[in-house]
């Protein structure tokens, strides 16, 4: 994906809806479709806020980017039904994307939980959702 081909977050948002939709994960899950909706609007509310520290801003984006990600992995492995592949109910799915994307940029780079998120713009979402930039 070359930035220079994204002009807007609607455009930045289509591929993760499209992925979604072909899949058929909003439609057959209905609390995970609007929880992945509410996401996109976050995104579209942080971005246009050009008020706020960009590294701020940057780590909101990160963080739900990272949910919005995790949707997408689990649309992707999906055997037959999540709830049964997985045992849990959309709202446990819900809970476990929100507390998960602590740790989703940290993992994808060969991190783990016990670990501090290395310094780097990728982790912002993590810190940001700790509460501080300054304890890493």
């Amino acid at each position: 994906m070359l930035a220079e081909s994204i002009h807007n977050p609607e455009e930045y948002l289509a591929y993760s809806k499209q992925v979604l939709e072909d899949s058929g994960f909003l439609n057959r899950y209905p609390k995970i479709g609007a929880y992945y909706k509410e996401l996109c609007t976050q995104f579209e509310v942080v971005f246009n806020n050009h008020q706020q520290n960009p590294f701020l801003q940057w780590g909101k984006l990160l963080s739900i980017d990272a949910q919005i990600q995790i949707l997408m992995e689990l649309a992707e492995i999906i055997q037959k039904d999540i709830i049964s592949d997985f045992g849990m109910t959309e709202e446990e799915i819900i809970r476990m994307t929100r507390q998960d994307k602590d740790s989703f940029y940290r993992e994808i780079t060969g991190g783990n939980l016990h670990q501090k998120p290395k310094w780097g713009l990728i982790y912002l979402g993590e810190e940001y959702e700790k509460g501080s930039l300054h304890n890493v």
